[in-house]
């Protein structure tokens, strides 16, 4: 028979085990009913989630496992159920553009996530903010996919478009099988 003293000091080696056990799955994963103060939230959790990145309220999607692949698309959709199987897929919700996302505020989002660099796919008008970000931090970007992309139009282009209308009308004859 274990005497009382016995008794209290196994109970209370129990119950250290069992609060320093709550309090690791808390720092590690979240509680599951919210978050307690000063606990720390692991930023790539399955889920949705929402921060504040330079002043902009920021909502992103993290699904899968594996590499991490950023995906920017207009939509901020979860993107492909395909990517998830391979990678951690981290679904940038492109703030609105009256906000006017840029490389910077991608950048705030890569230092967030806390990752030295990060793959990047750029889907429709995603692919422009994927292009600033890869031109603006080349070190950061380990590698870049562009999928129905569109092409920047400058002033330049427009100018050169303009001058070039003759070449246009002579595609368009040849396609249209006219002379």
């Amino acid at each position: 028979m274990m005497n009382t003293l016995g008794y209290c000091k196994c109970l209370a080696a129990t119950l250290a085990l069992v609060v320093t056990a709550a309090a690791t799955a808390q720092t590690d994963a979240g509680p599951a009913g919210g978050a307690a103060r000063g606990a720390y939230i692991s930023p790539l959790l399955p889920g949705s989630h929402q921060v504040s990145l330079n002043g902009i309220a920021t909502h992103y999607q993290v699904s899968g496992e594996g590499p991490l692949l950023v995906m920017l698309s207009p939509s901020g959709e979860a993107g492909p159920a395909e990517l998830s199987k391979s990678f951690t897929l981290v679904a940038y919700d492109v703030p609105a553009s009256g906000d006017k996302p840029t490389a910077d505020h991608l950048e705030a989002l890569r230092r967030y996530l806390k990752r030295e660099q990060i793959d990047l796919l750029g889907y429709a008008q995603g692919s422009e903010l994927a292009i600033a970000y890869a031109s603006r931090y080349p070190e950061r970007v380990r590698k870049l996919v562009l999928v129905d992309s569109r092409p920047l139009i400058t002033a330049r282009m427009l100018v050169i478009s303009a001058d070039s209308s003759h070449f246009l009308k002579d595609v368009s004859s040849f396609l249209l099988g006219s002379d």
